[in-house]
């Protein structure tokens, strides 16, 4: 028989069948041929990653060898997360494209007949019986819910938040924001988006006008998602914090494939450490006692580093926020609308405070800034006349 894939990447769970797949997990396809191939010389499996109209993503050709059996396990993660970091990329679509080859006989590519969804995420998300992210997903017959690990993720009145979904298929419906009370009772509309003839794959969706503040009654904005026939995700709430007086305001991926905005809000240390630089001295050819040597030093480049500090976290919360400290892209916005930022790197191991109250927790995180970094001269969270209804108390200087 000719090659075929007789395993791939796709689970029904439920009765509903989900493509998309962790890249940072495993993503594996079985391909399998007759015995009688196998000993043609130089016999081997010829894959390749295309997107669904079947240009090359990348414009490697893999070649294997097959087990003696005639099957060959392939995992696809690996060589996907690393073109998803190249990119730039939260997710993206493909096929496979397969063949197989020997000396003397040129390969003639077939390509999957499923688009496969990989999702720059840690790992495959579990439910009953199967996995594939499948409570995650945007879908009619399916109620999934936003990619967050937070049980109650803040937002900021003016400051950039973001949702993440993830679209599976192609959908059709709206995504729309509301504003409630203290007692989650309506009280208007905010953004819309339409979700019709979105790309499949995750998308970072805006909750808020940044130029435009919440309702003064507002403590709760909530992203509802409905199609024609109803839901297609869980509404997702997101509590009102008011703005602080030092903030420090991160951004970050986290395991799901999503972006995250939080903004740290107890008082920030910033530090700078530098090293003695670079010191010679001139080669001693005369007697020790008379010699004059002469040091020379040359400046070093510096680090800076702040220590971010928040409080009041549920211990579900603490887990999801601790997704900074092993996220592969986080950010320091230098800017409430998120349009400058400087990328950095977590780079301590403090510990967390859990209580027992499950209800506040504290939290510390060091970021360590690119050389020569300054963060006082980078940073501009300037209230615009807009926000002065709010009565928050706001300054721009670090205690």
């Amino acid at each position: 028989m000719a090659l075929t894939i007789t395993s791939e990447p796709i689970r029904t769970i439920d009765g509903v069948t989900s493509a998309a797949n962790a890249s940072r997990s495993q993503i594996p396809f079985i391909l399998t041929t007759t015995t009688g191939q196998i000993g043609k010389t130089n016999f081997k499996f010829e894959v390749q990653i295309v997107d669904t109209s079947g240009v090359a993503l990348i414009t490697t050709i893999f070649k294997y060898s097959p087990k003696a059996d005639g099957t060959l396990f392939l995992d696809v993660g690996p060589v996907l997360t690393e073109y998803l970091e190249k990119n730039g990329l939260v997710a993206v679509e493909f096929k496979l494209k397969y063949a197989e080859s020997w000396t003397g006989s040129a390969p003639s590519f077939s390509t999957s007949a499923n688009a496969y969804l990989a999702v720059y995420a840690q790992k495959q998300i579990y439910s009953s019986g199967g996995a594939n992210l499948y409570n995650y997903s945007v879908s009619t017959t399916l109620i999934g819910t936003a990619l967050t690990k937070w049980s109650e993720p803040r937002i900021y009145s003016q400051w950039k938040r973001t949702t993440g979904v993830l679209l599976r298929e192609s959908t059709l419906g709206t995504m729309t924001v509301q504003y409630l009370d203290i007692n989650k009772n309506y009280i208007s509309d905010g953004l819309t988006k339409t979700l019709t003839g979105e790309p499949i794959g995750v998308l970072n969706i805006d909750l808020q006008d940044y130029i435009t503040g919440f309702p003064v009654t507002a403590a709760y904005v909530r992203a509802t998602f409905t199609g024609p026939a109803g839901s297609i995700l869980q509404n997702q709430d997101y509590r009102i914090y008011p703005s602080c007086s030092q903030p420090i305001f991160v951004e970050y991926l986290n395991s799901l494939g999503a972006y995250e905005q939080y903004i740290f809000n107890l008082k920030q240390e910033v530090q700078v450490s530098s090293s003695k630089g670079i010191e010679s001295s001139r080669a001693v050819n005369q007697d020790y006692a008379t010699a004059n040597v002469t040091n020379i030093r040359v400046a070093n480049e510096w680090v800076q580093e702040i220590i971010c500090q928040t409080d009041n976290l549920s211990n579900t919360d603490l887990l999801a926020i601790n997704e900074i400290k092993r996220s592969t892209s986080v950010r320091v916005l230098l800017t409430r609308d998120g349009s400058r930022f400087v990328q950095v790197v977590a780079s301590n191991n403090l510990s967390d405070i859990y209580s027992t109250d499950n209800a506040n927790n504290g939290y510390a995180l060091q970021l360590q800034m690119p050389n020569n970094f300054n963060l006082f001269e980078a940073v501009d969270y300037t209230l615009t006349p807009s926000q002065m209804h709010q009565n928050v108390a706001f300054t721009a200087a670090y205690n």
